[in-house]
């Protein structure tokens, strides 16, 4: 499923970092998310994959989740950690679609991912600026 497997990439490209001046809470936010970006030399087109990179993707927003964020970027920053549960949640459903067999299924699951990854690419680029002022 072509559309999925870009969509993963998408996700694993926008976690890449924040960058931008060194401050703590972006070498934290590095720290944190870095899990998952090592995540992307095992990608593939398997329930299986999909399902580890929930995993991954579910225990970088918990990483996230310890992080304090400046005050200026708290809101930014809890709207990443929800667009990353709809992450979670869209790469389970491709999963499980993929095991289905059903093509309307596996089309409306990577469309969802496709729109939550477009999310967090978004949710990402506001934490930025609100972090970088």
């Amino acid at each position: 499923m072509r559309l999925t497997s870009s969509a993963v990439v998408l996700v694993l490209l926008v976690l890449a970092g924040c960058g931008g001046e060194e401050n703590n809470f972006t070498e934290d936010y590095n720290k944190a998310v870095r899990p998952l970006s090592r995540l992307g030399g095992e990608l593939g087109t398997k329930p299986a994959s999909f399902e580890r990179l929930a995993t991954g993707t579910e225990r970088t927003r918990t990483n996230l989740a310890r992080l304090d964020p400046p005050d200026d970027a708290r809101d930014e920053f809890d709207a990443l950690l929800a667009r990353l549960d709809d992450v979670t949640r869209d790469l389970t459903a491709v999963a499980s679609a993929e095991r289905s067999k059903d093509i309307v299924r596996q089309r409306r699951a990577a469309k969802r991912l496709v729109r939550s990854s477009n999310a967090v690419e978004r949710a990402e680029t506001a934490l930025k600026q609100a972090v970088e002022g």
